[in-house]
C-alpha cells in the first residue's frame, strides 16, 4: 500500500474510531480538521469557477470595446535607426524593436508625428502598423477574445490553487504542532513508566 493511502487510511480510522480505539484525541482533531479542509477546497472550486468566469466576461467586454474603438493603420517612418536606439541581446547582436520618429494620416486628412516602434531593418520611407483610436492616437493593440479566456481560466486556477495551498500550509503548521505535543507527551508517559519500574 502506498504512503499516501496509508496515511489516508490512518485518518479515516482516527475520525470514525470506535470507541475503546487506539486513536487518541489528538489524532481524532488532526483528521476532522483535515475533513473540514478537504471541505473548503471542495467549497473553493464554484467560488474559483465564478471569479474566473467574472473575469474572463469583463476582459471580453473590454475587448469588445477596444476593437470597437480602435484600428490599424500604417505609418511611414521618417528616420533610419540608430546604433544608439538598438536592443542589445545577450550575445551582443542588435534584436528588437526601436522607437523611432513616423508619421501617420489622422481621420481628419491631417498628419501627425511621433515615435513608433520599427524593426532595425525598417528604414526611412517604409510603413510599419500602428494601432489608433477615433482620434488618431497611438495606442496598444486591442484585447483579443481568447487572452480574456486565457485570464478567466488563470485567475479561476490561481484562485483555487492559492486558497488550496493556504489550507495546506496551514494543515501542516497544526499537524507540526501536534507531533510536537504528541512527542512530549509520549516522552513524559515514557519517563513516568521508567520511574515506576525502577526499584527504588
Amino acid at each position: 500500500m502506498s504512503t499516501s493511502a496509508e496515511w489516508f487510511r490512518r485518518m479515516r480510522r482516527a475520525l470514525f474510531a470506535r470507541h475503546g480505539g487506539l486513536a487518541r484525541p489528538s489524532d481524532r482533531f488532526q483528521a476532522v480538521v483535515l475533513a473540514v479542509f478537504v471541505v473548503l477546497a471542495l467549497v473553493a472550486v464554484p467560488i474559483a469557477i465564478g471569479l474566473g468566469s467574472d473575469t474572463a466576461a469583463q476582459r471580453s467586454r473590454q475587448a469588445a470595446e477596444e476593437a470597437a474603438a480602435r484600428h490599424q493603420i500604417t505609418a511611414t517612418l521618417l528616420v533610419d535607426a540608430s546604433p544608439d536606439d538598438a536592443a542589445i541581446g545577450p550575445d551582443g547582436v542588435p534584436a528588437g524593436p526601436s522607437p523611432r520618429d513616423a508619421r501617420w494620416r489622422l481621420p481628419d486628412g491631417g498628419y501627425r508625428v511621433g515615435q513608433v516602434d520599427a524593426d532595425l531593418q525598417v528604414h526611412a520611407g517604409q510603413t510599419v502598423p500602428i494601432w489608433v483610436d477615433r482620434a488618431g492616437n497611438l495606442v496598444p493593440p486591442p484585447i483579443e477574445r481568447r487572452t480574456a479566456v486565457v485570464e478567466g481560466v488563470l485567475t479561476g486556477v490561481g484562485v483555487w490553487a492559492g486558497s488550496c495551498a493556504a489550507l495546506a500550509l496551514l494543515y501542516g503548521g497544526l499537524v507540526l504542532g501536534l507531533d510536537r505535543h504528541r512527542l512530549k507527551r509520549w516522552q513524559h508517559e515514557w519517563t513516568v513508566e521508567l520511574d515506576r519500574r525502577t526499584p527504588s
